[in-house]
């Protein structure tokens, strides 16, 4: 490059980052006149209230265990039912099982 070459990209650059610096003062404004309101929480109270007995229902049916239509039990309360839990309520038995349904 050329000595004028350098000298024309430096000038480029310098006036780009002043346009910028400028464009960016006018659109977003000077930092130090911003402001922002906050509400106020109210002060915590150090004692509880009950919960409403209809929201938080101790007798109510907890919706993460699975329920069996019947009378197939989950004994081992694993989540399914094993083969000596179908066996157990008659849904099985253990010939079908053993050969494969043959």
């Amino acid at each position: 490059m050329r000595q004028s070459d350098i000298f024309t990209v430096i000038i480029v650059a310098t006036v780009g980052t002043v346009v910028a610096a400028i464009l960016c003062n006018v659109l977003l404004g000077d930092p130090n006149d911003k402001f922002v309101t906050f509400k106020t929480v109210s002060v915590i109270q150090p004692t509880l209230a009950q919960p409403d007995p209809e929201v938080f229902n101790l007798d109510a049916i907890n919706p993460t265990v699975e329920v069996f239509v019947g009378e197939c039990e989950d004994i081992d309360q694993n989540g399914e039912l094993s083969e000596a839990e179908l066996i157990a309520c008659g849904r099985s038995d253990a010939v079908t099982t053993r050969t494969g349904g043959q």
